[in-house]
């Protein structure tokens, strides 16, 4: 994987930490531009970094505390479909998972955590909201 500029890391950075200040404060809209600006300054193709995972999980566990559930499935998506994703890193088809649930698409966010919880044998739910366990383990009951 290649390394992303330090400067260009470093304005990322910036933007991603302004976005979560925003947010603290209660300013969605300008919480939500900072993170899009965030994001738009990775080159293309996103998930072709180093640090690719760990920003794209964050931004999109962003996108969901501040409701933007369709740009956090956008983001996720493109990741979980590209040659860089690491299939046996669980938190992808967790956050996946997590998207669907929040936007009710029980079936398929159930496939989403069942493929996370495999792959991490079921450490995938240890610091997550107790809500997406139960409902994981209760679904297909």
């Amino acid at each position: 994987m290649k390394e992303l500029d330090e400067k260009l890391s470093d304005e990322i950075n910036e933007k991603f930490n302004r976005s979560l200040e925003f947010r603290d404060r209660g300013k969605i809209d300008e919480s939500f531009v900072e993170m899009q600006e965030a994001i738009e300054l990775i080159p293309s193709p996103k998930s072709q970094w180093s640090e690719s995972l760990i920003i794209i999980t964050s931004a999109c566990e962003h996108f969901i505390t501040i409701e933007k559930l369709a740009e956090a499935e956008a983001l996720i998506d493109e990741y979980l479909t590209s040659d860089f994703c690491i299939s046996y890193d669980d938190s992808p088809s967790f956050i996946k998972g997590i998207i669907l649930f929040e936007m009710g698409n029980f079936k398929q966010a159930y496939e989403w955590f069942a493929k996370a919880n495999s792959i991490s044998r079921g450490r995938c739910f240890v610091e997550q909201p107790k809500k997406y366990k139960t409902f994981f383990n209760e679904y297909n009951q």
